[in-house]
């Protein structure tokens, strides 16, 4: 239990400062815990550093304020880059484009939402997989009756555990461009897991919601480079109607589902 209460007290501090001078030293101190610990805490939670979830944060929030017609230099400054050059080469790290491109050309932005604090299982705190989704419940709540399209990244976690996470994270990437290239004015994606997105389609007949996936799934087989190696990108698909049963943790429970019966 302590460990958990360390992690979400350095997870509030974190989403609380983005915009700060965050240091691991100063969110040790934050959670009265030694630094060592900190670092166990979240390399356990997380698979990944401290630092690095703090960088992602701030580029997606980056990302979003870009897309509301914020400056690229103000943006930079906000989140404590002191560079125009240093902050474009860490949003391209992240986006693999730069911010201005970024701006004009994408619409998705929930590349690495905040993580769930409350994935916490049988008196177990459990390793995190998931992600905070009251942005998603908030905004489907006007679309009961339509569908969502459902997808998945193939292998991500043996390309994380057999090549490096900076090679899941560059798939990861590459999986989000096809994902938005293929978004319409009124759809909206979000990431809820790992590997795991939702599209909401705003479309209310699934030959609709399906020929959007088709769009998406058309790109499977295209390849990347990365940590030396050739990556071939596939995203597992399926769509759901979304309604009343889809409501808090149950459509992780429909997302599995849709995505088994589509797989072959």
């Amino acid at each position: 239990m302590k460990d958990f209460y360390i992690f979400a007290c350095s997870l509030e501090y974190i989403e609380n400062n983005l915009s700060g001078g965050i240091t691991q030293e100063k969110i040790a101190a934050h959670c009265c815990c030694s630094l060592s610990a900190l670092q166990k805490i979240w390399k356990y939670c997380t698979h990944g550093g401290i630092m690095t979830y703090v960088k992602k944060r701030r580029i997606t929030l980056a990302a979003a304020d870009l897309r509301r017609g914020e400056q690229v230099l103000d943006t930079a400054v906000k989140y404590g880059y002191g560079s125009n050059e240093a902050f474009t080469r860490a949003f391209r790290s992240v986006w693999g484009v730069n911010p201005s491109e970024f701006a004009r050309s994408r619409s998705f932005t929930s590349m690495y939402p905040k993580i769930n604090k409350n994935y916490y299982n049988g008196g177990t705190f459990m390793s995190i997989t998931r992600f905070d989704l009251t942005e998603l419940y908030d905004k489907l709540q006007d679309k009961k009756g339509t569908y969502l399209a459902c997808f998945d990244i193939k292998n991500l976690h043996r390309i994380n555990t057999e090549i490096g996470r900076k090679a899941g994270d560059d798939v990861i990437s590459a999986c989000v461009e096809h994902i938005d290239s293929a978004l319409s004015e009124n759809m909206m994606a979000f990431r809820i897991g790992g590997d795991e997105f939702v599209v909401a389609t705003g479309c209310t007949s699934p030959e609709d919601a399906a020929a959007f996936v088709k769009k998406v799934t058309d790109r499977n087989g295209e390849t990347i480079q990365s940590c030396g190696e050739t990556l071939t990108i596939h995203l597992h698909s399926g769509i759901m109607l979304y309604g009343e049963d889809s409501e808090g943790e149950a459509i992780y429970d429909r997302f599995e589902n849709s995505l088994d019966r589509a797989k072959p």
